[in-house]
Formats: C-alpha cells, structure tokens, sequence
C-alpha cells in the first residue's frame, strides 16, 4: 500500500502558535507515514535490531506528550485515517513475534528470571500491572480470588507479576492461539510460578465464567471495534452480578498501536474508572462492573 504524502491536510501552512500546531501536526504524520511503510516493507516482523528500532520509533511517536489539539489533527488526516488499520495489525503482529521470541528465549534460559527482567518492555509491564492492581483495589471490597486473563499470549507477563508480586493466587489464561498457550505453560514451567492455568480457547465460545471475580481482556483482543464490543458483550451475558471487567484500552495518538475502548462498547457494565496515562505506559484501563439485579433496575 502506497500513502501519497501530499494529500495529508496537517501539511497547511499557518502563522502563530496555530502554525506551530500545524507544524508539529504535519511533522508527526509524515514520521507516521514513513515508520508505516517501513514496516510494511519488512519480509518479517520477528524481532531484529532494525524492527525493534522501527516499533520503538513508533512507540516513542505515539506517546508524544502534546497536547489533545494536536493528537486530535493528526488522528483526523486523511492519510492516517487510511492507514491506522493496518498500523494496529501490524503492531499486533509484531507484538506477538516478539513475545513469542523472548519465550523461547527464556524457556531455554539457564538463568530464567534474569531473562525475564531483560525482555524490552518488562519495566513497562510492571508499571500498568501496578497500575491495575492498585486501581483495582480502588473499587473493589476485596482482592478477586479468581481471575480469567483473555488474550494471554506466549509471554503472559501481566499474569505472572500479579503472581509473584501483588498476591494473587489463581490466574485462569485463555488464548485463541494453540502455539501462544504451549509456550506460556513451558515459560511458567521454567519460572516455577504455580497459581497458573492455561487452556487454548476462542472466548466466544468459553461460557464458564460465573466462577470468576474479574476478568481480564487484553488490548489486543478484538482488533477492531465490533470485534472487542461482541467480546464485552459475551462476557456480561457470563459473568456473575458483582464480577469486575478490566479491559484495556488506548488513548489519544496511542490509538495507533491499540484500538481504543469507548464507554458505550461496555454493554450493560458499569463503569468504575477510566484510566489514560500520559507516562511511558501506553495503555489505558477500564473497570467496570456487572451489577446485580437490584442495581440493574434501578
């Protein structure tokens, strides 16, 4: 696919601090245009030095810390438009060569741990999973007992640090991808973490939820709207009243690499906090709860 720069409209020019917006705007898309094609044009998105420096430009692009004017001008380009699509695939895709190479890579590690804490966003990890734990303690009378990760991946790292640093105890993980799910359990294996479980399933067709106490839906389940807004819909008609969904999210230019959950995709959930963080985490998180029957009629 080929973006003709020209018909990008932050490319106007402009005067005063509106001209710098522009500016700024303008410089932005052509950055975003040219890491699209240069990702596009790779052979392969397993991880090399080249393609994680690609996806790291992209990160840092779209964690940009201006302000909502400028996000909102770019993210109505007519160019970026037409390829935020196909960004998100691809930042999807690479995500998953990624944790799927630093799984093998740990699995076959003398020294797992210290692999571990060596993958290139483990730090990141950290900081959204404490997020979420914190903010869920926030809303909820207790801790969860049981909780169901959806869309868990080789590399289950959110799973994991709720395990071995915020106390939880029984973590269900569930992923669409048969290979995904064999390298997380041997990953887990090596780490010798118990309290996990793993089983290969299209969440659509998992109907046994009323025994969880929150459920866990990744940022890259449903890559676009109506797929996530079916995915939340399935879960509320499953879970028990009082249940929490954790879903996360994207906001502002990080909707490039991640489709963004709007309050209306909740069903009949009811929503507790609306997290956007403007640090280096890239995600957003959405609690909500499904209310009992009593609350449902009010």
């Amino acid at each position: 696919m080929t973006i003709d720069r020209a018909d990008s409209s932050a490319a106007s020019t402009g005067t005063g601090l509106a001209g710098l917006v522009v500016w700024r705007c303008s410089e932005i898309v052509v950055e975003l245009l040219r890491l699209y094609q240069e990702l596009l044009a790779l052979p392969s998105l397993s991880p090399t030095a080249h393609t994680n420096a690609l996806f790291g430009e992209l990160v840092r692009v779209a964690t940009y810390p201006g302000d909502s004017e400028i996000a909102r001008q770019v993210l109505a380009d007519a160019a970026i438009r037409r390829i935020s699509p196909g960004l998100r695939t691809l930042c999807a895709e690479g995500e998953v060569e990624l944790e799927r190479a630093w799984a093998r890579r740990i699995v076959a590690s003398g020294e797992p741990w210290r692999d571990l804490a060596q993958f290139p966003y483990f730090a990141n990890y950290q900081q959204l999973t404490r997020l979420e734990h914190h903010a869920v303690l926030g809303v909820a009378e207790r801790a969860p007992r049981r909780i169901l990760f959806v869309g868990a991946g080789p590399l289950p790292l959110t799973s994991l640090l709720l395990i071995s640093r915020h106390g939880h105890t029984e973590i269900d993980n569930i992923d669409i991808d048969s290979e995904a799910i064999g390298l997380a359990r041997r990953l887990t294996g090596v780490l010798g973490i118990g309290g996990l479980g793993f089983q290969r399933a299209d969440v659509l067709d998992h109907t046994d939820l009323a025994g969880y106490d929150m459920v866990y839906v990744a940022a890259m389940v449903g890559p676009r709207r109506g797929d996530k807004s079916r995915v939340i819909t399935h879960l509320y008609e499953r879970m028990k009243p009082g249940a929490l969904l954790l879903a996360r999210s994207a906001h502002s230019l990080r909707t490039l690499l991640y489709p963004p959950l709007a309050l209306g995709d909740l069903a009949g959930f009811r929503p507790l906090i609306v997290l956007n963080p403007h640090t280096d985490v890239v995600n957003s998180l959405v609690i909500a709860e499904k209310p009992s029957e009593a609350n449902s009629r009010e």
